[in-house]
């Protein structure tokens, strides 16, 4: 239990730096990528899920 936590906790660190970078992109940036400001979280946290960097 104490390695999930601890594997979650790092996971929402990842997030939460994931989300202040794509924050960072201005509208046109993000349309062009295909993304509006109302997905941006989801897209973070998945995007979490699949990267493995300490």
């Amino acid at each position: 239990m104490l390695i999930a936590s601890i594997a979650l906790i790092r996971r929402y660190a990842r997030y939460r730096s994931e989300l202040n970078c794509i924050n960072r992109l201005d509208e046109r940036t993000l349309r062009d990528i295909g993304f509006s400001r109302c997905e941006l979280t989801t897209a973070a946290w998945r995007n979490t899920a699949r990267r493995q960097w300490p």
